[in-house]
């Protein structure tokens, strides 16, 4: 995410093209890639300067890139405006500018939109992964995730998925078909814009698209570039995932000076710490927040506490460490604030389970391949260099794409707990998942006993001890 020193913490360069099509100078395309909270609000920054509100019903045409063939962009842009002034064409989600290697990044998306609870931007991130593979209707009906081929996994989202993963995706396409969303066919149209392009731009016709990623190797894309202008909104991200400071003080800039609010530092502090990676998700809790105060101007640390989610994924690290060391003071309030905030039981289980088969993992690699290589006091620099190559391909994948200061982390939490207690650990969470789903015991006391217990058998490893029941 840029640097912005004024315009309520937009990026320079998008001054510089408002300020330009604000005077009537206006670039014949954009294309606006990046995260797709930046990028719809530059889009409407755009139309605010091109298209005046009176005009906009006549002037301004939106496409869905996803399911829209290219030829009725290019026949809308053949029309003139039905009015005098600047005619604009937005065309979101563009599948332009798409390509195999960009598989990964769209996947990435998909499941932190679906872990954010986004379930609609997630639906159309799996069904525009599988319209790029050319699957038909009749393909994505009949396939359940956790039942189809490698091959065909790795064909969709360029790599293979570990089981929890695709677990996750049958409830994504759970959703995709309760709303009838099917995969539209895919086509580069490339070459029929590229050739319209050479023609020239109708005079007063301005093209705009807006897309989450983009392969800047592609013809397109290079063309557009040298034409017009293209913006790429990214946010700058801790190791660990989480926005930076310097991305979230931006956000909170943008909201805040929109919504003609202050915030007291120590409220900052504390959405720093609660923003978490998302910079949709943060931006609507901004939202909610500026509302929560009401007339109010100025936002205080109590507020946050009210009225933010803590969305940061380090709860998780806070959470394992908690667990890990026997320290129920902590953990336990960790748990019943997670279900205060809305997160559902069946949710946490689900992380929690997911959470000690990583730990598993990572305890029986120590205990085999990094056998006497790992220390307590080891730092990550060390550990990413000495340690993390000599994990093996099945290791790796168990991981998926993770950060390496991530796998770190659950290599320190997995040393302090032996792989006996991490697997009955398993088969008391596989218990509760059932218990969950047949009985009408309260879920939030089931998970509460798991974790005494948890704490207990952590604290003392050597010494079995019976589960807590509810």
């Amino acid at each position: 995410m840029a640097q912005a020193a004024s315009g309520g913490g937009r990026p320079p360069e998008l001054l510089a093209a408002l300020r330009d099509a604000g005077a009537g100078t206006p670039k014949p395309v954009y294309v606006f890639s990046g995260e797709p909270f930046e990028t719809a609000a530059a889009a409407r920054s755009l139309v605010d300067a091109l298209v005046p509100e009176a005009q906009r019903a006549f002037n301004l045409e939106i496409y869905d890139g996803r399911t829209t063939p290219m030829t009725t962009v290019l026949d809308s842009l053949r029309m003139p405006g039905f009015v005098a002034g600047t005619k604009l064409v937005w065309v979101r989600e563009s599948t332009l500018f798409l390509s195999g290697e960009k598989r990964g990044d769209l996947t990435k998306a998909l499941f932190s939109a679906w872990g954010d609870g986004r379930e609609r931007d997630a639906a159309e991130k799996l069904l525009t992964l599988v319209a790029l593979a050319g699957w038909s209707a009749e393909q994505w009906r009949d396939t359940r995730w956790t039942a189809v081929a490698k091959s065909r996994v790795a064909e969709v989202f360029g790599d293979e998925l570990d089981a929890e993963s695709l677990r996750e995706l049958d409830a994504v396409q759970a959703v995709c078909l309760a709303r009838d969303l099917t995969p539209a066919g895919y086509r580069d149209d490339s070459a029929a814009v590229l050739a319209f392009l050479d023609h020239g731009m109708p005079p007063h016709t301005v093209l705009l698209f807006t897309a989450a990623t983009v392969d800047a190797r592609k013809r397109l894309y290079k063309r557009l570039r040298e034409i017009g202008t293209a913006i790429e909104f990214s946010a700058a991200r801790e190791r660990s995932g989480a926005l930076s400071r310097d991305s979230v003080g931006e956000l909170l800039e943008r909201v805040t000076h929109d919504r003609g609010k202050r915030i007291a530092p120590s409220a900052r502090e504390l959405i720093v710490q609660r923003a978490g990676g998302d910079v949709a998700s943060a931006a609507s809790e901004l939202e909610k927040l500026c509302l929560y105060v009401g007339e109010r101007a100025t936002i205080t640390d109590d507020d946050v506490r009210a009225a933010f989610r803590d969305m940061a994924e380090s709860w998780i690290f806070d959470f394992t460490a908690a667990l890990t060391a026997g320290q129920l003071a902590r953990a336990l309030p960790l748990l019943r604030g997670l279900l205060d905030h809305g997160e559902p039981a069946l949710r946490l289980l689900a992380m929690m389970a997911r959470e000690v088969r990583l730990l598993l993992v990572a305890r029986e690699c120590l205990d085999d391949a990094l056998r006497g290589a790992w220390r307590s006091d080891m730092p990550f620099n060390v550990f990413q260099s000495r340690l993390l190559p000599r994990l093996d391909d099945v290791t790796r994948a168990a991981f998926g794409k993770a950060h390496p200061f991530v796998v770190y982390r659950r290599f320190q939490d997995a040393a302090r707990i032996d792989a006996t207690t991490l697997r009955d650990a398993l088969i008391h969470l596989s218990e509760l998942d059932l218990r969950f789903k047949s009985a009408r015991t309260d879920p939030a006391l089931l998970l509460e006993a798991f974790v005494i217990d948890w704490c207990g058998r952590a604290r003392r490893p050597d010494r079995p001890t019976s589960r807590a029941t509810a």
